[in-house]
C-alpha cells in the first residue's frame, strides 16, 4: 500500500491547480547573504557568478560503538572537497568538483578517477530545455539523495553503496516553473567489472555497450509546500543481466519543519549493492566472495527537521531496510535475508549569518536482524553506535 499511495499522490496533486514553484537550479547557489574570502580579505566586491570556487569540509570526533560495547574514538575527516562552478553566459555553465580524501587511481573505462564527482558543462538550448555533457551525478529521486553529501551524516545503504556518478549526456525540460522532466544516459560503471563487482559467477560476460538509463522527474506543489523527486532508471550489468532502480521522495517545507518520506527500491541481477554477496561464506579466510545473483533491496527513510530559531537546528532521521534474493540461485535460497533499522539524531548550531558553517553534535545508529537463511552463512554483523561532534563548513574562497 505504501508504493500504491506514493504514485497516487502526484495524480491527485496535479488536480489542485496550484501555483507553481521554479525548478532546481543545474549548478550549485550560494546564499545570497555569503561573502567570499577574496571579498572579505580585498575589499573588492563580485561583479558577476563567472566563477566560484568553495572549499567543502565535514570534520569531527567520533565515538564508535560495537553491540553497545565501546569500539574507537578518534577525530576524523569525514569529507574535504574543493567545488568549482559557474556561468559563462546565460547560456553555458560548468561544474567541478572532486573529493580530497578519496581513491586517485585511474577508472579504464572512463579514465578519470573515482574521487571526482562533477566534470560536467551544460547550455541552455533554450528557457525549457537544457542540456550536459560531462561527469555527473545519476538523477535518482528523493530528498536523502538530493541533499549535498557534505550535510550527510550517514547514508541509507540504497544511497551509500548504489554508485551515482558518471559520465554521459542529459536532457532536461522544464514543463513549467514547478514541473521538470528529465532523461539521462551515462556509463554504467567507471572501470572493469571485477573493479565493481569483484569475483565474478561462471558464465558472466562484460556488456558491449555498458549504458545506465534514467527518467526523473520533479514537481512542487503549493507554492513548494509539497515537492516531489520521482526516478526509474536501468542499467546493463553484464551481457544479459539487468539492473533497476525506482526512487520515490516526497517532501513538505514548512518554516521551521521540513521533513520528508523516500521509497528507494534497487534489483539487480547481480547484486546491486554488495550486501548480500558479504554475507556469503568464502573458502579462503581472506578471499573475496563470488557476487551474488538475483538481489533486491528496499529502503524506506524519514527525517524530520526543526529550525528553533535562525542559529539552531534539532533532526530526527529514521530508516527501515531489507535486503532479499528475488530468485534462488547457487547456495542461495528465494527469501529476506537482512533487515536493518537506522536511526539519527542531533542538534546544530549555525553561528554566522548565512548557514555556510555550523557544529553538531549527533547520535548515529544502526541494528540488523539476520533470517534463518543468512545465519546459515554464518554471518553475524554487530549492531553500530556513534556519538560525534563537529563541524561542517563549505567556506566560500571566491
Amino acid at each position: 500500500m505504501i508504493r500504491l499511495s506514493v504514485l497516487l499522490l502526484p495524480v491527485l496533486l496535479a488536480g489542485m491547480g496550484v501555483m507553481p514553484a521554479k525548478a532546481q537550479a543545474p549548478i550549485p547557489e550560494r546564499d545570497s547573504t555569503t561573502v567570499s574570502l577574496f571579498e572579505y580579505a580585498t575589499k573588492i566586491p563580485k561583479r558577476n557568478n563567472a566563477f566560484n570556487l568553495d572549499l567543502e569540509i565535514h570534520a569531527g570526533f567520533n565515538a564508535d560503538f560495537l553491540s553497545g560495547k565501546p569500539d574507537e574514538a578518534a577525530f576524523g575527516m569525514k569529507d574535504i572537497k574543493v567545488d568549482i562552478n559557474g556561468e559563462v553566459n546565460d547560456r553555458l555553465f560548468y561544474w567541478y568538483r572532486q573529493k580530497l580524501n578519496a581513491g586517485y587511481e585511474n577508472q579504464p573505462l572512463e579514465n578519470l578517477n573515482e574521487s571526482i564527482e562533477y566534470a560536467l558543462i551544460g547550455y541552455k538550448l533554450s528557457d525549457k530545455f537544457t542540456l550536459i555533457a560531462g561527469k555527473q551525478e545519476i538523477f535518482f529521486g528523493g530528498y536523502e539523495y538530493d541533499e549535498n553529501p557534505l550535510l550527510i551524516y550517514e547514508y541509507s545503504d540504497i544511497n551509500e553503496y548504489l554508485p551515482c556518478y558518471f559520465t554521459g549526456l542529459s536532457l532536461g525540460y522544464e514543463a513549467s516553473r514547478s514541473q521538470e522532466i528529465r532523461l539521462q544516459v551515462t556509463n554504467s560503471r567507471l572501470g572493469s567489472m571485477e573493479d565493481d563487482f569483484g569475483r565474478l559467477p561462471d558464465g558472466i560476460k562484460k556488456p558491449k555497450v555498458p549504458l545506465y538509463y534514467t527518467l526523473n522527474w520533479d514537481s512542487s506543489y503549493l507554492d513548494e509546500l509539497i515537492n516531489l523527486r520521482y526516478s526509474v532508471s536501468a542499467a546493463q550489468q553484464a551481457q544479459g543481466k539487468y539492473m533497476y532502480n525506482f526512487f520515490a521522495g516526497q517532501n513538505i517545507d514548512a518554516e521551521p519543519f521540513y521533513a520528508y518520506f523516500d521509497v528507494m527500491y534497487s534489483r539487480g541481477a547481480l547484486d546491486p549493492l554488495g550486501l548480500i554477496t558479504e554475507l556469503t561464506p568464502t573458502d579462503e579466510e581472506d578471499e573475496i566472495p563470488i557476487r551474488a545473483k538475483n538481489c533486491d533491496y528496499l529502503s524506506l527513510v524519514a527525517e524530520v527537521q526543526c529550525r528553533l530559531h535562525p542559529k539552531w537546528k534539532l533532526f530526527a532521521k529514521g530508516m527501515y531496510e531489507t535486503g532479499s534474493v528475488y530468485k534462488s540461485s547457487e547456495g542461495l535460497e528465494k527469501g529476506k535475508y537482512r533487515t536493518a533499522w537506522g536511526y539519527q539524531g542531533g542538534i546544530e548550531f549555525y553561528p554566522m549569518a548565512d548557514d555556510n558553517l555550523h557544529i553538531f553534535l549527533t547520535a548515529i545508529g544502526r541494528a540488523y536482524n539476520l533470517t534463518e537463511k543468512a545465519k546459515a552463512l554464518s554471518a553475524s554483523p554487530e549492531n553500530t553506535a556513534r556519538l560525534s561532534i563537529g563541524f561542517i563548513y563549505r567556506l566560500p574562497l571566491y
